[in-house]
């Protein structure tokens, strides 16, 4: 699982210092690079528990460069593709106020690896001036796949999400050459005996790496796969409509509720696919209700929370068109079953459509007698007896648990405290195609879970017409290597999927 470590990202940023660029003949189009991620920020002395952050980056494709360093792993050269030149802002919201910086000009950029698979935005910062994952870049996931796999990921339209570094020092485990850090985990962007911060209008901004998965004391388990956040990386054409919708809105006491991810369906009879869809409702604490949870109903510490009582909205930006619609009251809910370690927005339709977070990646209990999606979640495929393929998010983190790290432990399992929840995001009213063993699972030992085959039977009813959410991705994106000169599958499933995040956040007063 470690072909695509991005440490060979690292390298090459290194030798991008030493090397003359090659730019790419392109038309020139002016185009708006997006990252989303609920992460811990502070600007200047303000720090901000899980805020919800937005980084964008303007700039011309015609400025698009290459670094012509030979690639011993996908071969050729001129795999790793980078734009300095543009206006990078960013945007956070935390407790219901929102603020804009705009970055001073050099600091950041956008990067690609088309061959190890990372795709985000790197800065010109930290111990060696070069930081390849920091502020914020993807690995694993649909962002992953595009990477690989896009002919032109950075010059044409494009919605993936991925596992989110923040990362000072990647990669912290090192990687041949690269020795990584003394701890073997992110170095802390404001350590007070070297700090890195990023110049802004409005201060000094520090983006840090709270949540991942321990090596079983200080370090990160995986350079690669050792995130348990997840966030989006969008690329869209300049525009002067609305933006990407950003947490949550307005300064009332109360709880909001967002969930994020990339997603296909239709929305008023508009057909999207691979799209950025925002769920999101208000509502009060004191709404919430409590029983035991389902799947674990004689664990009294294994709770079911739900918010049925709320105003609930759906946007959907189908590559730069945005839309937002209202759902009619009652149409939607939020659920988070602790005991199946899965949450999102459910209906009547399903408790887990139209999004769960978190779903068993493999027909659960098994082939034969899986006929339902969602009825068991991801911790679930790292028993004693599964090889653990590879790390999950959040959610399974606080199921398993599988060394978690003290942020991850610290985040409250609960809809009436602010907390995040991450995992792979399932779109099904009801099961999943599966796919068996032998068929393109060369690391694969057990089924797995391909598109969902299931319509729902109605639509969810907006102001702005019915939506239908039905994920044709799923497990069923993989990667490929060569041995003498014949195709074999490396990796896929859900590992290359969709995944997604629920932001809980409760205003001061709501508690």
């Amino acid at each position: 699982m470690n072909r695509i470590n991005l440490a060979t990202m690292g390298r090459c940023f290194l030798a991008l210092i030493l090397v003359l660029a090659l730019e790419r003949n392109l038309p020139a189009e002016t185009m708006v690079y997006t990252g989303l991620v609920v992460t811990d920020v502070r600007v200047g002395s303000t720090f901000m528990h899980n805020a919800s952050l937005k980084i964008t980056f303007e700039g011309d494709t015609n400025n698009i460069a290459q670094v012509p360093v030979p690639s011993t792993e996908c071969g050729g050269v001129g795999y790793f593709f980078y734009l300095t030149k543009g206006v990078a802002r960013m945007e956070f919201e935390y407790q219901g106020r929102t603020r804009t910086a705009r970055l001073h000009d050099g600091q950041i950029f956008v990067a690609l690896d088309d061959c190890n698979g990372g795709i985000g935005f790197g800065s010109f910062t930290g111990p060696t001036g070069l930081e390849p994952a920091y502020p914020l870049a993807f690995t694993l996931g649909t962002a992953e796949y595009a990477a690989v796999n896009d002919l032109s990921p950075l010059t044409t339209v494009l919605s993936t999400t991925g596992d989110a570094w923040s990362c000072i020092g990647y990669p912290p485990g090192g990687d041949d050459a690269l020795k990584g850090t003394a701890s073997g985990n992110c170095s802390l962007p404001d350590d007070p005996t070297a700090s890195y911060p990023l110049k802004s209008d409005i201060g000094d901004i520090f983006v840090y790496q709270p949540y991942y998965e321990t090596d079983g004391s200080t370090g990160i388990e995986s350079n690669h796969t050792g995130t348990t956040n997840r966030g989006a990386f969008l690329v869209r054409p300049k525009t002067n409509g609305p933006s990407v919708p950003l947490g949550a809105s307005g300064n009332a006491p109360g709880v909001v509720y967002t969930l994020q991810t990339v997603a296909d369906g239709s929305l008023g009879g508009h057909v999207f696919n691979q799209a950025l869809v925002t769920f999101q409702m208000t509502s009060e604490t004191k709404s919430v209700t409590t029983k035991p949870s389902p799947v674990a109903p004689t664990d009294s510490t294994k709770a079911l929370y739900e918010n049925r009582t709320g105003y609930a909205t759906v946007t959907v930006d189908d590559g730069g068109k945005i839309t937002t619609a209202e759902f009619a009251p009652g149409e939607v809910y939020v659920r988070y079953d602790t005991g199946a370690g899965i949450a999102g927005f459910g209906s009547k339709i399903s408790p887990t459509y139209p999004i769960a977070l978190n779903c068993s990646s493999w027909a659960y209990p098994t082939d034969s007698s899986y006929t339902q999606d969602c009825l068991q979640g991801e911790a679930w495929n790292f028993g004693p007896e599964v090889y653990n393929l590879f790390h999950s998010g959040i959610l399974a983190q606080l199921s398993g648990p599988y060394n978690p790290s003290p942020g991850v432990q610290a985040l409250p399992q609960s809809l009436s405290q602010s907390t995040l929840l991450t995992g792979s995001a399932h779109a099904c009213a009801g099961a999943y195609s599966v796919v068996p063993a032998n068929e393109n699972t060369a690391t694969r030992i057990y089924s797995n879970l391909g598109v969902c085959d299931t319509p729902a039977p109605r639509g969810l009813h907006t102001n702005k017409g019915q939506l239908f959410l039905q994920d044709t991705v799923g497990g069923t994106n993989f990667l490929f290597y060569y041995t003498n000169n014949v195709q074999q599958v490396f990796e896929g499933g859900w590992v290359l999927g969709n995944t997604g995040w629920l932001h809980v956040e409760v205003s001061k007063g709501d508690d």
